[in-house]
């Protein structure tokens, strides 16, 4: 989900949307729900996929890929699409869109477990799988967009950053929710908890009656000045929310792969993988209420190197301290990968949360407009994949040996992300120096 959306008041379908707000309660229960099915469908589909059709890591590496893809042109296109259609039809409203988007979405999970049960064997269909994530990852890139301009329409200030701040803490909260709760269904009914998702998404139809018809527009006022270190922040962090992403979806694909050579029960797969997921919505709640970041280099240096290191440990626990699933080793590499998972995290919450924050400081101006926030996440998305299908093209070919797979990935993806860590380093100490020649020391807000 890319949040960094309500960063920049969005289009309006409408120009006459109503001034006020939609109800908050019912803006974040719509969000629980479909963040429920989102974090099964969309961060779970790794495990959904072995479990159902045996995907191995390539595979998967392959459907990560088009997730981000089509994530890209769903966030690109759709918007002045649905702009041309309604400029058409004055009676689509965006409350209308939501509808429309439940029914698409709920009809789109139960079509794998439909093909299963149509093909009688009770095995195959893969394809279903495939068309579903396509999808599925299309219609969120538009999903989101429109909830974003629910919750923001009518609100502004520090009444819109609290409210974004709940909206995080929901969200992610939601997606720990669903991998406790999928965890003993995973192994022996996969299609039957995407179909759940499905089912989740239209029973939040329920809630759209509460919400108004169009967004409504952002309340008049005049922002408070910010420190012009917040503007270099803004563009340290726009350039590190892309590359978690990438390192994300790196690591979700493996992860299902990796805790199995351990020897991990599959019943115990996701709520291991939801480590990360616990400890970013702590970081989330945590920012929230402790300011004392705002305005800090070592926010984006701490939230990064943090994301690298617990991507390193969580990649190469398995490989380095359990190659041959001995029990022992077993336990070492699974403490290892835990701990590397919650500092995963907490660098995934911290860069979130920051480059949502000074977007919001610095202003709309400063973002980009539409979708582009969306398409570079979803440019994350598809990355980290990619590293690992050049990974897996690298073993294929003999340049290194399948032992050496993981190893490939982490460089791959260090490769890419590390840069932007260094960037920040180096562009924190450039500034502090700045500071510090010319008398000024910003002070968090």
């Amino acid at each position: 989900m890319s949040t960094l959306a309500t960063a920049a008041p969005r289009p309006h379908l409408h120009p006459n949307a109503p001034e006020g707000a939609s109800p908050l309660w019912a803006v974040l229960a719509f969000t629980f729900l479909n963040s429920v099915s989102g974090g099964a469908v969309i961060t779970g589909f790794a495990f959904l996929g072995k479990a159902a059709y045996g995907f191995t890591t390539t595979q998967n590496y392959w459907a990560g890929l088009l997730q981000g893809v089509v994530y890209i042109v769903g966030a690109l296109t759709v918007g002045p699409v649905l702009r041309r259609l309604v400029a058409r039809w004055e009676w689509l409203s965006g409350r209308a869109v939501l509808v429309g988007l439940m029914l698409a979405l709920g009809g789109a999970c139960f079509l794998p477990l439909a093909v299963r049960r149509w093909l009688a064997e009770g095995e195959g269909g893969a394809w279903a799988f495939w068309v579903l994530i396509g999808v599925y990852s299309v219609l969120t890139g538009v999903l989101w967009p429109m909830v974003e301009s629910f919750l923001s329409g009518g609100r502004a200030g520090r009444t819109l950053g609290s409210t974004v701040g709940k909206f995080n803490i929901v969200w992610s909260g939601a997606q720990v929710v669903t991998f406790l709760t999928m965890a003993p269904l995973v192994a022996p009914r996969p299609l039957e908890v995407v179909a759940a998702a499905g089912a989740v998404h239209l029973l939040s139809l329920g809630l759209l009656p509460l919400f108004r018809r169009d967004p409504g527009h952002h309340a008049d006022y005049i922002p408070e000045p910010h420190p012009p270190v917040y503007r270099d922040l803004l563009s340290v962090v726009r350039l590190e929310l892309p590359a978690s992403y990438l390192v994300y979806s790196a690591l979700q694909p493996y992860l299902p792969t990796a805790l199995a050579s351990m020897g991990i029960e599959g019943t115990w797969h996701t709520p291991i993988a939801a480590t990360w997921l616990f400890t970013r919505m702590l970081t989330f709640a945590t920012l929230q209420l402790w300011h004392g970041w705002h305005g800090r280099w070592a926010t984006p240096i701490v939230g990064g190197v943090l994301l690298l290191a617990g991507f390193a440990a969580s990649i190469l626990a398995q490989p380095l301290l359990c190659p041959d699933s001995a029990e022992g080793s077993a336990g070492a590499a699974l403490a290892t990968m835990i701990a590397g998972l919650a500092l995963f995290g907490v660098g995934m919450g911290t860069i979130y949360s920051a480059a949502l924050y000074y977007a919001m400081e610095v202003g709309s101006a400063q973002v980009d407009a539409g979708g582009v926030h969306e398409a570079l996440i979803g440019v994350g998305y598809g990355g980290g994949p990619a590293c690992g299908l050049a990974a897996a093209g690298l073993v294929g070919a003999g340049v290194i040996g399948p032992e050496r797979f993981e190893v490939g990935v982490l460089t791959l993806v260090a490769a890419v992300a590390g840069p932007v860590v260094l960037y920040a380093v180096v562009k924190s100490q450039a500034r502090r120096s700045g500071s510090k020649k010319g008398g000024r020391n910003p002070e968090p807000r």
